[in-house]
């Protein structure tokens, strides 16, 4: 286990996809409110995303990993929608996670322009995704010097060391996501849908500008391991 806080929800969280699945099947047939559809897919993707990010905490290989994370591809290609600050403010993380995870499982530019393409629809402009996807996708032609969610984001302009990542880490991230919804998850007693707090993004940062972050290999928030898979 790559994770010490608390990571046995695995069961749960596959029978929320199964669950969620087949309620969209049947809920393409038998309704027509938009509302009650949308929110069926978003769980979908929701789910489909915290799965990739649970069995990298419960410790598995790059392989297996993979073959989630192609899953969630599959999913965010077709259900995310980014609707803007007022309406989507916290999915801001999921397009974060989902650029950053590929930089880190190294997917093939095929399914990483399937992931991109989603933000272009969609016309999220925001600097730390051109960063990272920059580094993959060389015609990716976002130059945004804003960032769509500034605490903590904002903060990792300011990466160049492992030193920085350190200060990011211990002083700001955690605390600057204090009303997403995955704060504080592991203290829910009434469902176990926990499944990991990870730096997704600071971690393809270290990647693309090859930053030597080996002091950082036991920290609590910090992917290691997918940076040297």
């Amino acid at each position: 286990m790559r994770d010490k806080i608390k990571n046995d929800g695995l069961e749960e969280l596959n029978d929320s996809l199964l669950k969620s699945s087949d309620l969209l099947k049947a809920s393409i047939n038998k309704t027509s409110d938009p509302d009650i559809l949308e929110n069926i897919k978003f769980g979908l993707v929701s789910d489909s995303i915290q799965r990739v990010i649970l069995l990298y905490s419960l410790g598995v290989e790059k392989k297996e990993l993979l073959l989630a994370l192609d899953e969630a591809i599959n999913v965010f290609s077709e259900y995310f929608e980014w609707e803007g600050v007022e309406l989507s403010y916290g999915d801001y993380d999921y397009m974060v996670w989902m650029v950053s995870l590929g930089i880190l499982c190294d997917i093939d530019l095929e399914d990483f322009n399937r992931i991109t393409a989603v933000i272009q629809r969609d016309g999220a402009q925001d600097k730390l995704l051109d960063f990272i996807i920059k580094s993959k996708q060389e015609d990716w032609e976002g130059n945004s010097d804003t960032y769509l969610q500034e605490i903590p984001y904002a903060e990792t302009a300011n990466i160049a060391s492992a030193e920085d990542i350190q200060h990011y880490l211990d002083k700001i991230w955690y605390q600057g996501h204090d009303e997403a919804y995955w704060h504080d998850l592991h203290k829910n007693t009434k469902a176990n849908r926990y499944f990991g707090y990870w730096a997704w993004e600071v971690a393809a940062i270290a990647k693309i500008k090859g930053i030597d972050e080996s002091s950082l290999k036991d920290h609590k928030y910090y992917p290691y391991d997918a940076v040297h898979w």
